[in-house]
């Protein structure tokens, strides 16, 4: 019997036009995606994709097994929703996060959590650093997994609890030939002569970027602004543009696409942490326990 989720997974790979990107869109590891594609070449006996330097591409086979996949996760639904109370007792927990927190410490936790239970379905909502706090304070989510400065004191926030805190590490992410690519670590001066890569307006750590170049007596005009980490580091290569990233929102395949990270060490960057936060006071739900501890165990 085909497993929903590879279904599901098969048709991402379909949308995107590559793994990569399709596990990091519905919150699973890469390589749990390609053995969920090679699991269901295996259980049909044939050639879904065809691989490239530019993607994957679907055979025709492929085409067919994905209208069926459409077909059967469509009439699943409708028969869970069939089930009335049954249907119930699965728990939905709601997490809002950025896109790069998602990617990472979010997706990890949501594959442990699936890896132990099925009676747990995961929301996920895509916010900034600033207007995630506010959407947890407003209990339109259940748990925030966030970026937070060093002076920030969550503790005088109404309706929201501390979980779990780690320090997050930043790192310049530069082209192989980069001029700067031989540095042990960099400080923010030595990047503000290049184009540099940043996330939206508003975002925590454009934020930083931006206190910190002030700090050198120059204007902060970001080249690229992109919310996607996977994006930003393609469009580095082969450039000479610089961008700035927490260590855990940093894409896997660095090394592969030819850019590499290296630490920032600069007396103008505050502290950032990733934070685990909770609507307080909390609802009581089994589920949204399995939620915390799967993403404690991410940190």
């Amino acid at each position: 019997m085909t497993d929903l989720r590879s279904l599901k997974t098969l048709l991402a790979v379909v949308e995107y036009g590559s793994i990569h990107l399709a596990a990091r869109s519905i919150f699973i590891s890469h390589s749990t995606a390609s053995r969920q594609i090679r699991a269901l070449e295996e259980h049909y006996d044939t050639t879904l994709f065809e691989r490239s330097s530019s993607g994957v591409f679907p055979t025709p086979q492929c085409l067919a097994v994905a209208d069926f996949a459409r077909r059967t996760i469509a009439e699943s639904e409708l028969l869970a929703d069939s089930f009335g109370e049954y249907s119930g007792s699965i728990e939905t927990v709601s997490i809002v996060t950025s896109t790069g927190l998602g990617q990472t410490v979010v997706a990890d936790a949501i594959n442990r959590l699936m890896r132990t239970t099925d009676r747990v379905q995961i929301s996920i909502i895509d916010r900034g650093s600033v207007e995630a706090l506010q959407v947890l304070r407003n209990r339109q989510a259940d748990v925030c997994v966030n970026f937070s400065m060093s002076n920030h004191e969550l503790g005088t926030l109404p309706g929201v609890r501390k979980v779990a805190e780690v320090e997050a590490a930043n790192f310049a992410i530069l082209a192989d030939e980069h001029p700067l690519a031989d540095r042990p670590s960099l400080f923010i001066s030595d990047m503000t002569d290049f184009p540099v890569g940043a996330l939206p307006a508003g975002n925590t750590a454009r934020m930083r970027i931006e206190q910190a170049v002030r700090a050198q007596g120059q204007v902060f005009s970001p080249t690229l602004e992109a919310t996607c980490p996977v994006l930003m580091v393609r469009s580095l290569v082969g450039t000479s543009m610089i961008a700035m990233m927490a260590g855990r929102t940093i894409p896997t395949n660095l090394n592969a696409i030819g850019c590499k990270a290296i630490p920032i060490i600069d007396q103008d960057i505050e502290s950032r942490f990733i934070q685990i936060l909770e609507a307080d006071p909390r609802r009581e739900s089994h589920g949204l326990d399995l939620v915390i501890e799967a993403l404690q165990s991410s940190l």
